[in-house]
């Protein structure tokens, strides 16, 4: 399984090896200009949700590509253009990436929408932006847990109870001496007779002194 490590590791290193970007920013946008110096073209990377599902899984990055553009916007176009184009670049290089099978397997989405963005914040810049989906299966990781042996409950726990089969609870009733007296599973609906009073409908006791008192 890739790690979150492993994905910031992986966009960086397109952002260090891409001949069109000269800097690099994992995380919230408003802070990357006080954390690193900011080099056009520019690229950052933001976490927006993890998840897993049928032991895979999957992280979706915000990703944008940025570049200064001139006070009359006479290079709007290149500058739209060329980041647009980085945009493409990143799937496809995280494709050859996956294939190539030299850090495990994982899966990149390639189907992205991009979007162009003038505004996005106080320098004179033009962006791109898209979503960006990497996942990876977890493996052998579900069961190599870095987990200690010991107790599951810290408390004594008395288990009422039968077998618990796919689809329901079954439950066995017993006498003192072990004899199954009935069973029922626990996804249905049971009407129980509560007993209310004893009858006596023995007459015509007699009662015999077998071992008279001497």
């Amino acid at each position: 399984m890739l790690t979150l490590n492993h994905d910031i590791e992986l966009l960086s290193q397109f952002a260090v090896k891409h001949k069109g970007i000269n800097s690099f920013y994992f995380g919230n946008e408003a802070e990357a200009d006080t954390n690193v110096k900011i080099v056009y073209p520019f690229m950052n990377a933001i976490l927006q949700n993890q998840s897993m599902e049928n032991k895979i899984v999957t992280r979706t990055y915000l990703i944008i590509i940025s570049d200064l553009v001139q006070k009359d916007l006479s290079n709007l176009n290149h500058v739209l253009s060329d980041t647009e184009r980085i945009c493409w670049d990143l799937p496809m290089y995280l494709r050859q990436v996956s294939n190539s099978g030299l850090i495990g397997s994982f899966k990149v989405n390639m189907n992205v929408n991009v979007t162009h963005d003038i505004e996005r914040n106080d320098d004179d810049v033009a962006s791109n932006y898209f979503d960006l989906t990497i996942s990876s299966p977890i493996g052998s990781d579900s069961c190599n847990l870095p987990i200690n042996s010991g107790n599951i409950l810290t408390n004594n726990y008395i288990y009422v109870g039968g077998q618990i089969s796919q689809n329901n609870f079954t439950v066995e009733i017993k006498d003192q001496n072990g004899n199954v007296l009935q069973t029922f599973n626990t996804s249905g609906t049971y009407t129980v007779e509560v007993l209310q009073q004893i009858i006596d409908t023995i007459t015509g006791n007699t009662s015999t002194i077998i071992d008279p008192i001497n």
